[in-house]
């Protein structure tokens, strides 16, 4: 009778942290301002310079300002003979409850800024305050003004 009584508890226990950890979806859009480039020795697109960028954040086009956000995006790689680089890219997305995480290592075809159509997807890496938890993945696509990004949020927040 207790093993009984002990796998009915145990299957509650795991069935009501299911409940808790359900997917969820949220997708922002922000203004793309002109990256701060940070040149980093030599002068000239090189291993270690950065494009950092602030901006605020909507849940619709145009709509009214929900959070704010800042990237960051260093050159891990850069082959300038065939155009490919990559770029490490970690953000933080602010909202009022809470902050979200991401992260990834994004292929490019040369060292410029992103430029429209460009599309990247990574992982959400940790967050704070309703976002405490938080696991899955992000999908970034510039979208055809190249003045915009829509960002697609895809994940569950575990406690």
């Amino acid at each position: 009778m207790k093993n009984i009584t002990f796998l009915l508890t145990a299957t509650l226990f795991v069935f009501s942290n299911l409940a808790f950890a359900q997917d969820r979806t949220l997708v922002t859009y922000s203004k793309l301002s002109a990256p701060n480039y940070l040149d980093i020795a030599p002068m000239g697109v090189s291993l270690g310079d950065q494009y950092l960028r602030h901006g605020n954040v909507h849940l619709t086009p145009g709509g009214p300002e929900v959070g704010e956000y800042y990237t960051t995006a260093t050159i891990i790689f850069l082959d300038q003979t065939i155009e490919k680089s990559a770029r490490l890219f970690f953000g933080e997305t602010i909202f009022p409850e809470g902050s979200l995480y991401k992260k990834d290592i994004v292929r490019m075809e040369h060292g410029r800024p992103i430029e429209e159509g460009h599309i990247h997807e990574g992982a959400i890496v940790g967050g704070t305050g309703e976002y405490a938890g938080i696991r899955g993945t992000y999908t970034i696509e510039i979208l055809p003004s190249g003045m915009e990004a829509k960002t697609t949020y895809r994940f569950w927040v575990g406690k």
